[in-house]
């Protein structure tokens, strides 16, 4: 499964805490040992890895900001969490919005935490699920290998994965040879409900290649020592610890494991007690996902913050949403308009599907207040009620229908997507709240008067889903539709807004539009604004070049993979192992033995910590042997050929041995290489492409120019007007003094469009008489210019100079200052800059009748944006 945007933006910030968060752990792990050395008491707090990171990228100001009733926006306080016996835990959450695909970033954080943090392949993950429902989803999920949830854990781990359930059993031999991913229900880890919960703490038989024999007194002290928090069994003898022995219980495992957690659906384990309970199983990595975080109360660490911005941008959901009321009438002629849609819709999706082959089969659900088969009281509205009402008064054929409930499920294992599924109307009361959505959910139809409201806030994200990720040539089709009666309108929309905000879809208030009768003019609602040009702009024709690559004798856009990376010289990259052995990649890690068997106490020797109660031919032999395979898909997402990942490799492997490392070294240091390697490969193929890209340019192979004859996909044209959903009382943007901007492009822009420096900047130019109009671009749906890296560059604002000059500009917040992705972007409008104003490039950018050739490209930085912007306008 190839990953969105935004998903990847997600993996790169995870990736940059890993970073910190282990660089802090071995700095407090040298603190700590110089001080014990020194007979020198701790300081309270040094050894909090965990709680530094979170400091560290607080100062660097890249963790999202949430509003704060009397600060405003502030990054929320790190929450410092410990387990049993006092160690710093790394807790960390990923705000993403339903249907956003949380538990594929889950997978892939998974395997991060273990390779790029752990240096291990194997291990135990704890993955708790909130209901039955998602439960079935996910264990459905990773128990595919064909999946890709499944798939990307067996990328991390070589194909050694083994999923289990909590009854499972398994043996230490299990996590020393596979990442055994347990799914459990959030009852088993929860002590407020005792049945499930207090099954872990049994004494079971299905661990016992974890403990010393019960009566082995010698070894299981030894084991206390070791770990001091086990639970124990008192065995009745009255000389001390002789008579205690450790209980072979699942939790005692999961406390010498120490598993990394994996929260799904985290807010549902906010409280304290479940807080505790969790902790207590000693966990090495926390990683909650949610749509909607408690950060300002001091529960989670929220590292990402995806919004409904980043699914509308990548066209995962329906939009607008569109509230349909009937102020007169009942829950009958609501279904029956309801019903008249959806078959409206399946008219449509016909004619999708004979103009472009793509399969679409428009669904209703209908939400009833009543299910249960003694629950038909001719008072409220009964699933069977709907039913019969859809079959016999507007000929609904049964197959299409189908109930879902606690007690009735009709729809089973049916593949909805399937083109022979004849399913078109669900109807439920609240099974379909979490863990279900379907692409082809168009309609939601709400039966319940008296609770519209919380059913809005329920089920608004059932039929948000976009078929295939992608928006359709049918405008129909890629909107959404729910409809209610005898609600006050403004309500409706509000409880929409609302559901929106609950599912995580933060910025999407905006998309919701009113409909039907009642549908008045409240200033509150929001619906498709024109914004048209100013007057003096009205007839102005721009257009701005576009990165292209020759394409015979004529042009076409450029494609990063096709026109760059595929001419890497990959036979000429290689690994330099003095990387690695000079020690700036290699591990610094020293663990301690402790042989149960042989009862010294804990003093053991050095190597792998090593605790069992078989005897030496019992014991487990594994086979320390380098995985080529394995350790090539690591880098397949730097170098897309697998048989040069494979060379590579392999020259890394045999270059080390001829400098003395032994096959056992290679393999425990396996994971340490595989990150050396894939750093270091990843630069050189970004010099490559770079130097690519630049002797193309040189060569006019790729040229950065305007095309407006032919094909206008060659050129970028700015439009006449902007269709954007905006309330009628929404802010528009006007000087520090009260008074308007006069020389924007358009009559009006948004002040919610705009973030603290943007907006600073674009008042900025409204105030400077030297701009003739400037504009504030749609991100990531406007201008868009391509590199040598596949990510694209989409500026902030283009601005003209009188009639001759236009600028084209990209500003950074300070906290953004000299990483990897604002440096590339830096350079690439460099280059293109100078290419463009040296002349090289052909064409013209056309103001007015092309009267204007010149043009910069440039980016703003915060801490100097007012100089660099008056340096660059001066410049000729």
């Amino acid at each position: 499964m190839e990953l969105k945007d935004y998903q990847r933006r997600v993996l790169e910030k995870f990736d940059d805490y890993v970073a910190v968060l282990k660089a802090e752990d071995a700095k407090a792990a040298k603190a700590v040992a110089a001080l014990k050395a020194a007979n020198v008491e701790i300081p309270q707090g040094l050894d909090d890895f965990a709680g530094n990171a979170w400091k560290a990228l607080t100062s660097k100001g890249v963790l999202p900001r949430f509003r704060h009733l009397q600060h405003g926006l502030i990054v929320p306080p790190c929450v410092h969490r410990y387990d049993s016996v006092g160690r710093s835990l790394p807790h960390v959450c990923l705000k993403v919005p339903t249907g956003g695909g949380k538990t594929l970033l889950a997978a892939e954080g998974v395997g991060r935490i273990q390779t790029a943090f752990f240096r291990r392949q194997t291990g135990l993950v704890l993955w708790i699920v909130p209901t039955v429902q998602i439960y079935r989803q996910t264990w459905k999920a990773l128990a595919n290998r064909e999946h890709p949830y499944r798939q990307s854990l067996e990328r991390a781990t070589g194909g050694r994965v083994k999923v289990m359930e909590k009854d499972d059993g398994f043996t230490r031999a299990d996590v020393e040879n596979y990442l055994c991913i347990m799914l459990v229900r959030l009852a088993a880890t929860n002590r407020a409900n005792n049945k499930e919960f207090l099954k872990i703490f049994r004494d079971a038989g299905r661990y016992t290649s974890f403990f010393p024999e019960v009566d082995d007194y010698t070894a299981n002290k030894a084991l206390l020592d070791v770990y001091r928090d086990l639970e124990t069994n008192d065995i009745g003898d009255e000389t001390g610890l002789l008579g205690i022995s450790v209980k072979h219980s699942l939790v005692n495992v999961m406390k010498m494991l120490r598993p990394v957690v994996v929260i799904d659906e985290g807010h549902k384990a906010y409280s304290e007690n479940t807080r505790v309970s969790l902790n207590r199983f000693n966990p090495s990595f926390v990683v909650e996902l949610t749509a909607t975080p408690n950060a300002q109360h001091h529960i989670s660490n929220v590292l990402v913050d995806v919004s409904g911005l980043d699914l509308k941008s990548e066209q995962m959901i329906k939009l607008p949403i569109n509230v349909i009321n009937l102020k007169k009438g009942d829950w009958q002629a609501t279904l029956t308009q309801a019903h008249a849609k959806r078959a409206a819709l399946e008219k449509d999706s016909r004619k999708l599907q004979a103009a472009d082959g793509r399969y679409i089969r428009p669904i209703m659900v209908i939400r009833v207040e009543r299910t249960g088969s003694d629950q038909r009281d001719g008072k409220r509205v009964h699933a069977l009620d709907a039913k019969d009402f859809l079959m016999k008064q507007l000929s609904v054929r049964e197959e299409h229908i189908r109930i879902k409930s606690s007690e009735k499920d009709e729809l089973g294992s049916d593949d909805l997507l399937d083109p022979l599924s004849a399913v078109r109307f669900i109807i439920t009361k609240e099974a379909l709240q979490e863990g279900w959505d379907c692409p082809f959910a168009y309609v939601l139809t709400l039966l319940d008067k008296t609770t519209a409201s919380t059913a809005m806030t329920q089920m608004v994200g059932r039929v948000l889903r976009q078929p295939e990720t992608r928006t359709t040539s049918v405008q129909s089709l890629n909107e959404c539709y729910v409809f209610c009666f005898d609600q006050d309108v403004q309500t409706a929309v509000e409880n929409v807004r609302k559901g929106l905000e609950e599912e995580g879809m933060t910025g999407l208030g905006e998309f919701v539009k009113s409909a039907g009768e009642g549908a008045g003019d409240t200033g509150e609602i929001a619906e498709e604004t024109i914004v048209k040009r100013r007057k003096k702009f009205a007839g102005l024709k721009i257009f701005l070049p576009k990165v292209l690559h020759r394409e015979g004798k004529g042009w076409r856009e450029i494609h990063y993979e096709r026109d760059v990376l595929a001419l890497v010289d990959w036979n000429a990259l290689s690994y330099d192992v003095d990387l690695f052995l000079d020690g700036k990649d290699a591990p610094s890690v020293t663990t301690t033995v402790i042989d149960v068997n042989r009862g010294d106490g804990g003093k053991g020797s050095q190597g792998e910590l090593r605790l069992t109660a078989e005897t030496k031919e019992d014991a487990v032999w594994t086979e320390k042997r380098i995985d080529i395979a394995f350790l090539s898909r690591q880098l397949i997402d730097v170098i897309p050929n697998p048989w040069q990942a494979s060379r590579i490799v392999m020259e890394a492997l045999d270059k080390l041995r001829k400098k003395g490392i032994t096959e056992e070294g290679l393999y425990n240091n396996r994971l340490f290489l595989i990150e050396s390697l894939k750093n270091h490969v990843k630069e050189k193929v970004q010099e490559h492409s770079e130097s690519i890209f630049r002797a193309k340019l040189n060569q006019f192979e790729i040229t950065f120019r305007l095309v407006t004859a032919g094909d206008g996909r060659l050129s970028f044209e700015v439009a006449k007007e902007m269709h954007v959903m905006a309330r009628k009382n929404e802010r528009k943007l006007v000087k520090a003094d009260g008074l308007p901007v006069e020389n924007s492009l358009y009559e009006f822009a948004f002040e919610r469009d705009f973030n603290n420096l943007e907006k600073d900047f674009a008042l900025c130019l409204a105030d400077d008489h030297a701009i003739s109009w400037w504009h504030r671009m749609v991100a990531r749906q406007d201008y868009a210019l391509q590199g040598w890296q596949r990510n694209k560059v989409y500026p902030d604002f283009i601005a003209c100079i009188g009639e001759k000059r236009l600028l084209v500009l990209e500003t950074k917040g300070l906290q953004l200052k000299g990483n990897e992705d604002t440096e590339y972007k830096r350079r690439l409008m460099e280059l293109l800059s100078e290419y463009h104003e040296s002349g090289m490039a052909s064409g013209e950018i056309s103001l007015k009748s092309g009267l204007n050739k010149a043009m910069t490209l440039t980016m703003l930085m915060e801490d100097d944006w007012r100089g660099k912007y008056n340096r660059v306008k001066a410049t000729k």
